[in-house]
C-alpha cells in the first residue's frame, strides 16, 4: 500500500480499560492508516488485566505511540487526558476494541482541508464475528453549520459513534467532557458541546470507523437502562444548552429525546419522580 505524507498531524487518542485482547488489532489499524502523520496517545484507565502492559509494549514498535496510566475515572476522562496530551492539528477518538479502515484518516484529513471544516462526520460499519453490515447512507451530506449539527445531534434517529467524528484539536478544552460517570453514555453530550463550538461541520457518507460489536458492551450492561442515569443525562444536557443560550432554541427537540428514551432504554422507571411526570405531560402530537 502508498503512504500519503502530509503536513497535517492526526492525534488518534484510545482510551483503554480491561480490553488488552483486542488492543493490538486496535493499534495496528492505526499505524497501517495510509496518512502517515499520526500520534497514537493510548490512555490505561485504570486496567485490572493486562491492557497496561499490552500498551507499553505495543507503544515501543514506534516513535509515534505514547501511554498514559492513570486511576480509572471512566472514558470521559480518559479521552480528555488524550485531548490534553495532544499536539495533532486534529484528533480523533477510537476505542480500543475498534478499528479504523486503512484510508478513514486520509480520507477525513482530505475532506476537511479541502472544506475548511472545524469536524467531520462519517459512517461506520457494524463489525460482527462472521459479517460486516455497513450504516446506512444518510439523506443529508455536506456542509452544515453548528445549529444545524446540534439539531442533529439531538435526533435519535442521527446514529454515530465517538470514533466517526474528527475535529480540529483547538475547538477542544477541559470543559468539553462529562464529570458525572452516572449518566449512560457521554458522547452525546461530548458531541452537543463540540457542535456548539463548531461553525463548518461536513456530514460525508464515506466509512470511517469500524464498531465491533461485543457481548460486554455498555448498550449490553444494565447502566444503559437505569432511570436516574438518565435523568442525570438530560439534566446536564439542558444546562449545556442553557449555558449556551440554546434551550429554547433547541427545547423540543431535547422533549423528542426524552420520550424516545422513556420509552425505549429506561427499565426502572419511577412514576412518583418528577422528571417522569414532566415528560409525560409532554404533547406529543406535535412530534
Amino acid at each position: 500500500s502508498i503512504t500519503i505524507m502530509s503536513p497535517c498531524k492526526v492525534s488518534v487518542i484510545i482510551p483503554i480499560y480491561n480490553l488488552g485482547k483486542y488492543l493490538p488489532r486496535c493499534f495496528e489499524s492505526v499505524i497501517s492508516q495510509r496518512h502517515s502523520n499520526v500520534e497514537i496517545i493510548m490512555v490505561d484507565d485504570g486496567s485490572t488485566d493486562n491492557s497496561g502492559d499490552v500498551a507499553e509494549r505495543l507503544a515501543t514498535s514506534t516513535d509515534t505511540a505514547i501511554v498514559i496510566h492513570q486511576e480509572n475515572q471512566g472514558p470521559a476522562v480518559a479521552r480528555r487526558t488524550g485531548v490534553l496530551k495532544a499536539t495533532g492539528d486534529y484528533v480523533v477518538f477510537l476505542d480500543s476494541d475498534d478499528t479504523l479502515p486503512q484510508d478513514a484518516i486520509e480520507t477525513m484529513v482530505t475532506i476537511s482541508e479541502r472544506h475548511s471544516l472545524d469536524a467531520f462526520y462519517g459512517l461506520y460499519n457494524r463489525v460482527y464475528s462472521s459479517s460486516i453490515l455497513p450504516n446506512k447512507p444518510r439523506v443529508q451530506e455536506g456542509v452544515i453549520d453548528g445549529d444545524e449539527m446540534t439539531r442533529n445531534i439531538l435526533d435519535p434517529s442521527f446514529v454515530y459513534y465517538a470514533g466517526m467524528c474528527f475535529s480540529r484539536r483547538d475547538k477542544w478544552d477541559t470543559s468539553m467532557f462529562s464529570d458525572n460517570r452516572e449518566i449512560p453514555g457521554e458522547d452525546i453530550l461530548t458531541n452537543l458541546r463540540l457542535s456548539l463550538k463548531c461553525n463548518r461541520i461536513g456530514i460525508f457518507n464515506q466509512w470511517v470507523y469500524n464498531y465491533h460489536h461485543m457481548d460486554n458492551s455498555l448498550t449490553t450492561s444494565g447502566k444503559y437502562f437505569k432511570y436516574k442515569y438518565w435523568k442525570n443525562y438530560y439534566a446536564e444536557m439542558r444546562d449545556i444548552l442553557e449555558k449556551s443560550e440554546k434551550l429554547q432554541q433547541f427545547i423540543e427537540n431535547v422533549k423528542v429525546m426524552e420520550i424516545d428514551s422513556m420509552a425505549f432504554y429506561v427499565n426502572d422507571i419511577d412514576t412518583n419522580d418528577d422528571w417522569y411526570k414532566q415528560v409525560l405531560k409532554y404533547d406529543v402530537r406535535k412530534y
